[in-house]
């Protein structure tokens, strides 16, 4: 029985190692293609990790000057480093959502916001005509599906909000509230938006659509 459970805990060892060099793989394959792809003033960059990654949304938005710029994994220094592809075209608009994977790496939420504070500041400098639009995180579901390293941290989701908030207050950028959308009485993300208790199901994404548009 011993020997069994040292050969499963091997196993998933080396799942976990595997999964991360998967994502990695993707996160560089995706980053990559965007430094080649052309972004323009007439454009509207939806910036952030895989929740933005997920969705198709120059379809969802009926506009084909929306380009996704959402990487699977990505913090929010991540888009920092990945930001000039982008600001060199000058897009008109920048909705970013971002946070998530950050509070996954045990980040606090005021250190979350001071990352995000640190990314609007260098898009109003290099880009001053872009119009930002800093979009809440959203919550999670534990119950769904067990997610260890957020495990308890359902917290840092409202309190990296409510920093979030004052620093688009404080740089005089939209704030979209997209958190009391998804959220159930128990403060989870709501258990029919998701399958895996953090990515969003289709009629999820319709929801955030439908929040968004008037902005768009």
């Amino acid at each position: 029985m011993k020997r069994l459970l040292m050969v499963m805990v091997a196993v998933l060892s080396v799942l976990s190692v595997l999964s991360q060099a998967n994502q990695d793989v993707y996160y560089v394959r995706r980053a990559t293609l965007f430094e080649q792809l052309p972004v323009g003033k007439k454009d509207i960059i939806m910036l952030g990790n895989s929740l933005t990654d997920g969705a198709e949304w120059n379809e969802l938005l009926g506009n084909r000057h929306v380009k996704n710029r959402g990487i699977v994994g990505d913090i929010v220094q991540g888009l920092y480093e990945r930001m000039e592809p982008i600001l060199k075209g000058q897009p008109k608009k920048i909705f970013i959502m971002s946070g998530v994977n950050d509070i996954s790496h045990d980040v606090s939420g005021d250190s979350i916001a001071r990352a995000m504070e640190k990314l609007i500041v260098l898009i109003k400098t290099r880009s001053p005509r872009t119009k930002i639009y800093l979009q809440s995180m959203l919550p999670f579901n534990n119950d769904v599906r067990m997610w260890k390293l957020l495990r308890d941290r359902e917290h840092v989701v409202v309190e990296g909000n409510r920093a979030l908030e004052q620093v688009a207050r404080r740089q005089g950028v939209t704030w979209i509230d997209l958190y009391p959308l998804f959220v159930d009485e128990h403060g989870k993300l709501k258990a029919e938006y998701t399958n895996d208790g953090l990515h969003l199901l289709g009629p999820a994404y319709l929801i955030w659509r439908d929040a968004i548009k008037p902005y768009v």
